[in-house]
């Protein structure tokens, strides 16, 4: 991973960051130089208008060499020509940098918005899905590969029940872990000594109450719950049953219930009893890699016995809907070690199955083993065997997302049988429906009819600091649906 300093000069600051993230493409991790002497890249973009013309010109200096001039008409609107001059200079700049680098990214110019939505969109105004399809692959230059697997999942995404304007899904947050995950970035703290699980517990069911209380009052309608973390497992299984008897009006007006068990290491019978009891219908063992020494390596703390013995004990309970997560990508992995993690996969027959490519945060320890990463390559092969994996396994991709930082400019994707999606998967990566967010670093969020307008409230992501203000945090959501 190279560290690429990028410095721009531009008469649209607004346009700052589709520079970046488009530069990010084709280089792993880039940061703001402070100028031009200091910048591996320069990119010089001048505007000049005559008429009803507008002539744009891109110069790149420093490690690549190459410039563009292009001319666009001027839009009366000018909400309509702000879009415009966004999306003609990111796509401009993608191809000065395709062309200078001789490389062909396989999401092409996507970057952010998570490609589904942009083919619904196309869909929305007119066009069929496979119309939608071939014009968000050709205008963002995507490679039929991945074009087809977005076609998959905008087709399962299409089978599933929609939402109504009044309903909403709730996220409880756990934010502890045993240990934590050398590729970690979110919110979460090593249980330790567990001095705050009871002070956490404690104020998380009071939050949980009062926003009980304010789904009653607004007259909305739980669709989907999900608990996540961190480990919810990281609880002991007294202070785990509280936490879901506090939810239990929750989870029983939901049409759908998801438990991270997560971690085989924490993951008892107690425990399982106690999800089991409450009625959870999902729950995530996560495997990551059947390969012992690349657990150890990432910090995880269990062995890959640990997740066959957790994984035939949920079934052996009678978990019917188990999800697996795994990781592409991990350091000193091949693809060989990738396919016999996934041999593994299809003899155990999860329900259903997410593929990440991994993703090297600057918030985790990953960056100390940039050295041993497998190229992006080698990554590919292992994301292309996890697509066969599924299928075989009669899953479907039925939601995708894309981050920065990823490992050959990839994806992750969540594969499901018919019938086994996960619903609030799709609510939240597509962002179109309401979510009442619980305990730290949870973020609520308001989706106007139509997602005309999103709205959010974030609790505050320290533990110490939410357990002293959960009330606060529960009425920054009553002030989200304040004017209803």
């Amino acid at each position: 991973f190279y560290l690429m300093r990028l410095w721009t000069d531009t008469p649209r600051a607004d346009c700052g960051k589709e520079m970046y993230d488009v530069t990010g493409i084709f280089y792993p991790d880039v940061d703001l130089a402070l100028g031009p002497d200091d910048a591996d890249l320069s990119l010089v973009h001048l505007e000049e208008e005559a008429g009803s013309l507008r002539t744009t010109s891109l110069k790149l200096s420093g490690l690549l060499q190459a410039e563009a001039v292009y001319t666009d008409p001027v839009l009366p609107d000018p909400v309509r020509d702000k879009r415009l001059c966004k999306r003609r200079l990111k796509l401009a700049l993608y191809q000065l940098l395709k062309d200078a680098k001789g490389i062909q990214p396989p999401w092409g110019a996507l970057t952010g918005i998570p490609p589904t939505r942009l083919v619904c969109a196309k869909m929305a105004e007119g066009m069929d899905r496979e119309e939608g399809l071939a014009h968000v692959g050709e205008e963002y230059d995507v490679t039929p590969q991945k074009t087809s697997l977005l076609g998959m999942a905008v087709k399962a995404q299409q089978s599933l029940e929609k939402a109504g304007d009044d309903e909403v899904d709730l996220y409880i947050g756990i934010p502890f872990c045993e240990s934590r995950c050398r590729y970690c970035s979110f919110i979460s703290a090593q249980v330790g000594n567990g001095q705050l699980l009871e002070p956490y517990t404690r104020a998380l069911e009071g939050e949980i109450a009062a926003v009980i209380r304010l789904i009653r009052e607004k007259k909305l309608r739980p669709r989907a719950f999900y608990m996540g973390g961190g480990t919810p497992t990281a609880l002991n299984p007294v202070q785990l049953d509280r936490v879901l008897q506090a939810a239990k009006p929750l989870i029983d007006a939901c049409r759908e219930s998801t438990v991270e068990a997560g971690r085989p290491d924490s993951m008892t019978r107690e425990r399982l009893e106690v999800i089991n009891r409450h009625g959870i219908s999902r729950i995530s063992v996560n495997p990551q890699t059947v390969h012992d020494v690349t657990l150890e390596l990432i910090g995880r703390r269990h062995t890959h016995a640990q997740t066959e013995e957790a994984f035939g004990l949920a079934r052996s309970m009678g978990f019917d809907h188990i999800n697996m997560d795994l990781i592409a990508g991990l350091p000193g992995e091949t693809p060989d070690m990738f396919r016999r993690t996934l041999d593994w996969v299809k003899r155990s027959s999860p329900e259903s199955l997410t593929v990440h490519t991994l993703c090297v945060k600057r918030s985790s320890d990953m960056h100390r083993w940039q050295d041993s990463l497998p190229p992006g390559e080698a990554v590919e092969e292992m994301v292309s065997m996890g697509l066969e994996a599924a299928l075989s396994l009669g899953m479907q991709p039925y939601y995708l997302y894309r981050q920065k930082h990823m490992a050959g400019n990839l994806e992750n994707v969540g594969y499901a049988r018919p019938g086994m999606e996960c619903l609030y998967n799709v609510d939240t990566m597509e962002d179109t429906l309401s979510v009442l967010a619980m305990g730290a670093g949870g973020i609520s969020k308001r989706v106007t009819p139509g997602r005309v307008m999103v709205y959010r409230a974030a609790n505050v992501k320290e533990i110490s600091q939410y357990i002293g203000r959960a009330e606060e945090m529960a009425q920054r959501k009553r002030d989200l649906w304040s004017d209803i």
